[in-house]
């Protein structure tokens, strides 16, 4: 990763200093759109998931997490997995926002 961040850096300072590149401005789009499509693959495929926990519990997500993080469900591993189910789909609305502003 340090090496992606790396390569960044410096295509930022071709920019800032000035390089009109349209073939690197259509590349960054074309990686942009790439991962957006991908995140909104995984986002579709963990709610589809979580339907499945909703559905078992008849308990929304919201729900569930409140209790869960109160203590009020223990740690059984379907808990584990709706638990975890819902933080990978924060983290990946978190990466999904970001690149939609970009």
């Amino acid at each position: 990763m340090a090496d992606v961040i790396y390569k960044i850096k410096n295509l930022e300072e071709l920019a800032r200093l000035g390089d009109k590149d349209e073939v690197l401005l259509l590349t960054i789009n074309k990686l942009t759109r790439y991962k957006i499509e991908e995140l909104e693959r995984d986002l579709k495929e963990i709610n589809t998931q979580l339907s499945v926990f909703e559905k078992k519990y008849k308990m929304k997500n919201e729900e569930f997490f409140s209790m869960f993080e109160s203590g009020k469900l223990g740690d059984n591993l379907d808990c584990m997995e709706w638990s975890s189910l819902l933080d990978m789909r924060e983290r990946i609305k978190k990466r999904y926002n970001i690149l939609k502003g970009a």
